[in-house]
């Protein structure tokens, strides 16, 4: 290798990935007939931002999932389902290769959960993390309609975190930078934009006619951010390479928490070792 030129740890465990597990292997019988093998990899990807805690396993195509509503969050509750899981579908954790995991906006204290386990699965098994927006994986899922897309995340405190984005083959493009903005606010911008949009995420949250009444607004699925939009937005960017290091990992908070929890407390709760 050329050492005039250093590589980041990112780069350098994703160019192992790529060598190790997206080649195919050729094994020759006596008989001369050849078959194809390949490696199959395990995702986890975790989704802990709102009233909706869920975790889902896939490899090529979604294995196995859970999702269940907790009004306060749980890293035992967490590590348990997640060991249910694995049990279920036979995947042991240390046959994983990555984990996506929702980095936010949302509840201060869900997101704290979910990076700590994370961060912990990802460090015991040396394995990569990929944070995923949930603003963005809100409009990525409802991204097949025309319409502009309007993505709404509850951060508590009667605001919440807001984002546009206008559909294009494959995907979807940011219109706006993401923002947080009280209902009342959300009005006028529903009511001043006169373009078919989607409103996706929390609306069902909000006790406002005018916006769930708006001619131009249709409201959509999916009404909360799960493991598998999270999983859809997550493979594309651990595909492309695109996410940070383990240790520049930061969660989109958008404003400061109710308390603050410090993360050693979070941490010692929890044990990721067999």
């Amino acid at each position: 290798s050329d050492l005039s030129h250093p590589i980041s740890y990112n780069q350098l465990m994703a160019s192992l990935y790529n060598k190790l597990f997206s080649i195919k292997y050729t094994w020759t019988r006596v008989s001369g007939i050849k078959q194809d093998f390949i490696l199959i990899m395990y995702k986890l990807s975790l989704s802990t931002s709102g009233q909706y805690i869920s975790a889902a396993i896939f490899d090529v195509k979604l294995v196995s999932s859970f999702i269940f509503k907790s009004d306060k969050g749980s890293t035992s509750l967490l590590l348990n389902q997640i060991e249910e899981l694995c049990k279920k579908t036979n995947i042991k954790r240390k046959d994983l290769d990555a984990i996506y995991f929702d980095s936010g906006p949302g509840y201060y204290t869900g997101l704290r959960i979910g990076l700590s386990v994370s961060q912990g699965i990802c460090g015991s098994l040396g394995i990569p993390i990929v944070p995923v927006n949930g603003l963005n994986a809100l409009a990525f899922a409802a991204h097949t309609s025309h319409r502009k897309i309007c993505s709404i995340i509850d951060i508590k405190r009667n605001e919440y975190a807001y984002c546009t984005y206008n559909p294009v083959p494959g995907g979807v493009a940011k219109e706006t930078e993401p923002e947080v903005i009280t209902v009342d606010n959300l009005e006028i911008k529903i009511a001043g934009d006169s373009d078919k949009k989607l409103l996706v995420g929390n609306w069902d949250l909000l006790n406002n006619k005018k916006i769930l009444n708006d001619s131009n607004t249709k409201l959509a699925d999916p009404r909360f951010v799960t493991a598998e939009n999270i999983f859809n937005v997550g493979e594309r960017l651990f595909q492309s390479n695109n996410y940070p290091n383990f240790n520049e990992i930061q969660i989109d908070y958008m404003r400061e928490p109710d308390i603050t929890l410090p993360k050693e407390n979070l941490v010692k709760m929890v044990n990721f070792y067999d």
